[in-house]
């Protein structure tokens, strides 16, 4: 005879061994230019230029499976972000973690917030599937230009542009976002 608590303990039970089917998203690596960008709740210092609002999604799924995302991933998308618009600085405005709902379980971390430059220096801006990097020395062409530094693992040198590269190769539509993942193409 199953009592009320041996049902409970079953219950519960069940429940973790689904939930323990379910990844973490693991957290894109950073390129060397953002991991200068300071992400932070409080405003920005004096001065500094606004370049406009962000939004980022790290983990994905509205059920009981998929990857749940960290405040840690968000964040370095974010940072990537900042990177191709040219920013520095961000300002936190919203998080959303993962929730239940009564629909299901939101395995998204959404982090919005405000970038800026801070400073007189020039900020690298990549191009949106590009990783910024120092503009090497200049060469008679460009086809042969080199990346200094070098390229991190999975990233090509092209032109003297460190480039994520996706294996499978992005289908048309899509770029290869920073964290190697191909994304559906924004305007």
């Amino acid at each position: 005879m199953i009592t009320r608590q041996s049902f409970g303990i079953l219950a519960s039970a069940a429940f973790l061994t689904l939930s323990g089917c379910n990844g973490v998203a693991a957290v894109p690596p950073l390129s060397p230019q953002a991991q200068l960008v300071r992400v932070e709740d409080g405003d920005p210092p004096e001065g500094a230029t606004p370049l406009g609002a962000l939004a980022v999604t790290d983990g994905q799924g509205c059920s009981f499976t998929g990857d749940t995302g960290t405040r840690a991933g968000a964040t370095a998308l974010l940072k990537e972000s900042a990177v191709q618009r040219g920013a520095n600085f961000v300002k936190i405005t919203k998080v959303t973690e993962p929730y239940s709902g009564h629909d299901c379980y939101h395995r998204e971390f959404k982090i919005e917030g405000l970038s800026y430059r801070v400073g007189d220096a020039p900020i690298a801006v990549a191009a949106p599937t590009a990783i910024a990097v120092p503009a090497p020395a200049p060469i008679a062409d460009a086809s042969t230009a080199v990346c200094t530094p070098t390229c991190a693992p999975g990233y090509a040198c092209e032109a003297g542009v460190c480039r994520p590269m996706c294996d499978p190769a992005c289908s048309t539509g899509q770029v290869c976002r920073a964290d190697r993942v191909c994304v559906p193409a924004t305007p």
